[in-house]
Order: C-alpha cells, then structure tokens, then sequence
C-alpha cells in the first residue's frame, strides 16, 4: 500500500509539473480571456469617463450661460432705470430749478459781442446765411428783440464761410500728392 501510494503521490507531483498539452491550451486561453476582459472593462471606464466629464462640462457652461443672462437682464434693468433718470433730470422744470439753487438768474439784458473777422453781413451775405438753413428753411434775419421790447443788433457771419471752403478746398488739393500719391 505505501507503494502504491507513493507511486501515485509521485505521478501526482510529475503530473503537475509536466501539463499535457490541452491544460496548457486552456490556461493560456484563460489567461487570454482575462486580459480581455480586463480591456473591455477598462475601455468601458474609459468610455463612462470622459462621458461624466462632458455631461459636467455641458451642465457648467449652461450654468454660466444662465448666470450670464440674469447679469445681462439685471444690466439692462439698471440701464433702463439710468435712462428714466436722466430723462427725468432733462425736463426743463428740473433744469429751471437746479439752475435757481445753484444760483442762476434768467437774463434782464442781452448784449452782443462783436468778434474780429466776424462783422455784420451785407444783405447779400445775409441772403447766403439764410439759404444754408436748408430747402424750406431760412433764418429769421430781423434782430432779435430784447426784455424790454427794444431791438438789439444782430452779427451775421461775414466771409468766413468763403475762408473756410477755400481753405478747405486748397487742404483737398494739396492732400493727395503730399499723401505720397495714394488716393
């Protein structure tokens, strides 16, 4: 018996050293299986990954989109409060008062400057002044009354305007070959 058994514990430590060639196949093709799952597993984790990262991406930027149109609304708010404000300060009974805390006074006597280069017109400048109003416009050529009902005298623009176009005129003609030629 203790042959026999020996015999067999001995084929049974040679057995498990020496593999036949089908256990060998399988283990191999476990080890295979293995690797390929663990892949699977780890391209599936990969996969779940960057799809939590975009839905995060996605949820944060639409979070800062409704962020941004609260502060715009919030914006325009204040910016249509500012507008009525101002509007409210341009009516000319707030204007009339301001002006009579800060210490104005409406005027009693108007008095016209005289400036060189500036004289009274000659009625055909005084024509001219009343065309560059514009079509169906011309400018009221009476002297302007003052407080007390008497006429003061009025300065009409002399040839300053003929001053200006020529000089503006000579700048037009001179810019181009100055400007190195180019148009």
């Amino acid at each position: 018996m203790i042959t026999g058994r020996s015999s067999s514990l001995s084929h049974h430590l040679r057995g498990s050293s020496v593999e036949s060639p089908t256990e060998k196949g399988r283990e191999g093709f476990e080890a295979k299986t293995a690797v390929g799952y663990l892949l699977i597993l780890i391209l599936v984790s990969l996969i779940g990954w960057l799809y939590l990262t975009q839905a995060s991406q996605v949820t944060t930027t639409g979070y800062r989109i409704y962020e941004l149109e609260r502060e715009r609304a919030r914006l325009q708010r204040e910016n249509a409060q500012l507008m009525l404000e101002i509007a409210e300060l341009e009516r000319m009974e707030v204007v009339e008062a301001r002006a009579r805390q800060l210490g104005f006074v409406p005027p009693t006597q108007v008095k016209y400057l005289t400036v060189a280069d500036y004289p009274a017109g000659s009625p055909a400048q005084e024509q001219d002044l009343a065309t560059l109003g514009g079509e169906g416009q011309a400018w009221d050529s009476s002297p302007p009354k003052g407080n007390s009902g008497e006429e003061t005298k009025a300065v009409a623009p002399a040839g300053w305007w003929e001053k200006l176009s020529s000089q503006f005129n000579l700048w037009v003609t001179v810019q181009p070959s100055s400007a190195g030629g180019t148009p």
